[in-house]
């Protein structure tokens, strides 16, 4: 049975463990700024400890609000940097299949500029992820406001590490994106770990369920098939509600993508 992870705050999973456990809920621990700061090592201690020994699978999603990895303000690099190698160090106690990342490249806040993104953006990702290749854990970069595959294929290709993977969150291309879907399939497929699987109506994030706005999921799902890509799936439902009716919907479109790929994990 393909396992699909759900993106969860790590206030909330910490308080509703029991829950987690009842319904077999393999999360993507989401750590906010907040979270990390406010986190006691023996919580953290347990709620790892109980999540293996439940076999529940785990990804992490870092924390994003603010940060910028490829910003030229140095102090504000550095405060980055720090936040997100405090969520790199605590998967050594969860150890996640992957840890999910946001890049910060917004076409407006640079001035379209992605150079100047792309070289800062170096300097704060290749220490990293020998952090992870040392640890052996995997990092992916989602996309979010990038219009384009370009600028993340490019840091991907310059980086070149199998740790260092791609995060395509279906709900951002549909609201930023000005690049059709099979271009970005085409560009980074080989670089995929892991979906976000969410919807809108293109005109901001809502984080539907899958199939209640207007991406185009039989498109999305039958390119995964073509190209023979199986990566980690997760949805972001934001009302418990949503959660129940994105879980059902996502698994009838894995089982169409088995029964056209029988070697689809």
């Amino acid at each position: 049975m393909t396992v699909i992870h759900i993106n969860v705050p790590y206030s909330m999973l910490l308080h509703r463990i029991d829950f987690a456990i009842e319904n077999r809920i393999h999360p993507e621990i989401y750590f906010s700024a907040e979270d990390l700061d406010a986190c006691h090592e023996k919580d953290v201690q347990h709620l790892s400890k109980t999540l293996q020994e439940n076999q529940l699978e785990i990804t992490l999603h870092g924390p994003f609000m603010d940060l910028s990895p490829g910003g030229v303000d140095r102090r504000i690099k550095e405060v980055t940097f720090d936040r997100f190698l405090k969520t790199i160090e605590l998967a050594q106690l969860f150890k996640p299949k992957m840890i999910v990342f946001h890049p910060g490249y917004e076409k407006w806040k640079f001035n379209g500029n992605v150079k100047i993104w792309f070289e800062s953006s170096l300097k704060t990702w290749r220490p990293l992820v020998k952090k992870a290749e040392k640890m052996g854990l995997t990092l992916a970069i989602e996309n979010v406001f990038e219009e384009t595959p370009d600028p993340i294929k490019n840091l991907l290709e310059e980086i070149h590490s199998p740790h260092f993977r791609f995060c395509f969150d279906t709900g951002h291309h549909h609201v930023f994106s000005k690049t059709p879907l099979p271009v970005w399939m085409e560009a980074l497929g080989g670089f995929l770990s892991e979906v976000h699987l969410h919807d809108n109506h293109k005109e901001m994030d809502e984080h539907l369920p899958v199939g209640e706005g207007g991406f185009d999921f039989n498109q999305f799902f039958t390119l995964l098939s073509q190209l023979k890509l199986n990566p980690l799936y997760t949805i972001e439902p934001h009302e418990e509600a949503h959660l129940w009716r994105g879980l059902n919907a996502v698994k009838k479109y894995i089982d169409n993508v088995k029964c056209q790929n029988p070697n689809a994990k």
